[in-house]
């Protein structure tokens, strides 16, 4: 009998296979738990703040890329105009074989009756030929281009077109700066709401329970239990709203930073002190001159401008320079042929129909033009509603302000009453709960003022700027 004795790789084996698998059963669990994930931007260590996730979203919002692709196609686009008025020259290549008989004008007659049609000279057992040629096409006067070398309409409406972009492109980041503010304020303030609402519960709760002591001693009436209680299930309903406002703020959150879902965001708790208000003067003046908008608009104009200047060349003779060289082989011999000419093109008669298609680029031209009054009109409009709405906020800020201290005063003084056994614990309780309700609505109020800021800066298209 054979004992059999273990050697010492069997080990080595078995001890690798064995960690091997302890590795790949951990790999397993933690992708079950959801704990791989795929991170997008490096996010520093502190806390986020507004200007950090601006940054952030800048960097990865896929409306910013297509912007950034738009202009690059928009700029080929250019060069492409220009270079179809410039010279264009192709060349072609062709082999051919064939094989059989040629005939005259009774060959085929004769070949049928006589056989005499066909003699030995006009057969072809099998033959080829090679045909190179190349072509000339220069557009010497279209389309009011003049060699190519001019400002050109078909040049210009590209041109127009691209700085058209290159604006929208500002109005884009705007947008993407405001639509970030609005979810981080909001998400923050839900935050900072979610203590005192929570607190409002915690003390609704002891009311509760004090009104119905109180109303089995008979010293209060069922309704005003049934009013308390009615009162906790809105704060309770209140309160998981908030929290739900701020969960569903980090997801959204999360989605304008390029981050999954599941990752993990810190928020700076302290939102960012309102600016000044700008002096209003100084921009429905200057800075709305230079508007983005406006820009837009005036880009628009030069390419209605450009597409009627280009219909109505079309009204016009257009010249172009020709050529052509062809060679013809038969490998044994050559054929060659040079043509070169000018073709001149004269638009005779149509119906109209061109005539009509520059009369509506003209109109489309004026209607551009009569536009930019519209948009000017449009953005002062906001700019005074935004104003208005900003004043209102900060004056009812200043208001709560003032009513918050008083409140301040009152619990304080009820607390004290409270110790000293002169008031109920419910004048203590009501007191703070109109005191958590006034703090609250100032948290609202503040984050209100802050985002009328970045809606005045979106609408400013970034010419007055709070916000980097």
């Amino acid at each position: 009998m054979t004992k059999f004795t273990p050697h010492r790789n069997l080990f080595l084996e078995s001890s690798s296979i064995g960690l091997l698998a302890t590795l790949l059963l951990i790999l397993s669990s933690r992708l079950q738990a959801g704990e791989v994930r795929t991170y997008g931007p490096n996010l520093p260590r502190h806390p986020l703040t507004l200007r950090d996730c601006i940054a952030i979203a800048l960097g990865e919002s896929p409306k910013l890329e297509a912007t950034r692709f738009d202009l690059l196609a928009a700029g080929e686009e250019i060069r492409a105009a220009q270079a179809s008025l410039w010279p264009n020259l192709t060349g072609s290549a062709t082999g051919e074989a064939f094989s059989g008989d040629r005939t005259g004008k009774f060959g085929i007659v004769n070949a049928g009756t006589s056989g005499s049609g066909i003699t030995a000279n006009k057969h072809v057992n099998l033959a080829g030929i090679g045909v190179f040629g190349l072509k000339l096409e220069y557009p010497l006067f279209k389309d009011g281009s003049i060699f190519g070398f001019n400002d050109a309409p078909a040049v210009e409406v590209k041109r127009a077109q691209r700085n058209a972009l290159a604006w929208t492109a500002n109005l884009t980041r705007e947008d993407v700066i405001y639509r970030l503010t609005q979810v981080f304020v909001n998400t923050v303030s839900a935050e900072n709401r979610a203590e005192p609402s929570d607190r409002r519960v915690a003390l609704l709760e002891r009311s509760v329970d004090i009104h119905r002591e109180e109303q089995q001693k008979g010293l209060l009436l069922p309704i005003d239990v049934e009013v308390v209680t009615k009162q906790l299930n809105s704060a309770r309903s209140l309160s998981k709203t908030i929290h739900e406002q701020a969960t569903a703020g980090y997801l959204g959150l999360a989605r304008l930073l390029g981050l999954p879902s599941s990752a993990h965001i810190r928020l700076d708790s302290t939102l960012p002190q309102p600016p000044a208000p700008p002096d209003a003067a100084q921009l429905f003046h200057t800075m709305l001159a230079r508007h983005p908008s406006l820009q837009v608009q005036i880009a628009n104009i030069k390419k209605a401008k450009e597409d009627y200047r280009l219909e109505n060349f079309r009204l016009y003779p257009s010249v172009r320079l020709h050529g052509s060289a062809v060679d013809v082989s038969d490998f044994s011999s050559d054929a060659h042929l040079f043509v070169g000419g000018v073709t001149v093109d004269i638009p005779i008669f149509d119906f109209g129909a061109q005539l009509d298609t520059a009369r509506a680029r003209r109109d489309t031209y004026n209607a551009e033009q009569a536009q930019l009054g519209a948009v000017g009109n449009d953005l002062a409009s906001d700019l005074v509603r935004i104003y208005r709405e900003i004043y209102t906020v900060s004056e009812r800020i200043l208001d709560l302000g003032v009513e918050a201290g008083k409140l301040d005063r009152d619990l304080r003084v009820a607390q004290s009453q409270q110790q000293q056994g002169i008031a109920p614990p419910l004048t203590a309780i009501d007191a703070e709960l109109a005191l958590v309700g006034k703090q609250e609505e100032v948290e609202i109020h503040r984050a209100r003022l802050l985002l009328l800021y970045a809606e005045l800066q979106k609408a400013m298209g970034g010419t007055w700027k709070w916000l980097p």
